[in-house]
């Protein structure tokens, strides 16, 4: 989760697209990249053998005020990498 975040702040749409699995990825460009981006927080995390919840906020500035993005994220084991698959509507 954190890199993956750090990919959005840094612009990295390679790495982005390589963490994402294949079913769920949708065609990102640099123009998908533009919101600032300016903290992360990690709520909670589970991980198992072949999936994984990341419970988070991440923040990001909308004109002169700072709003959040609050997610919880299912990653599975693809080709030996965790990667991204979709958001939950709760945890499961």
């Amino acid at each position: 989760m954190r890199s993956r975040y750090s990919a959005y702040v840094l612009g990295n749409l390679p790495y982005l697209r390589h963490t994402w699995h294949p079913d769920t990825r949708p065609d990102l460009t640099t123009d998908d990249l533009n919101t600032e981006w300016t903290r992360l927080e990690v709520v909670r995390s589970k991980q198992g053998l072949k999936r994984a919840l990341v419970e988070f906020r991440a923040w990001f500035r909308d004109g002169a005020s700072e709003r959040s993005l609050h997610e919880i994220s299912l990653f599975k084991l693809y080709r030996k990498h965790w990667v991204y698959v979709e958001p939950l509507p709760e945890w499961s």
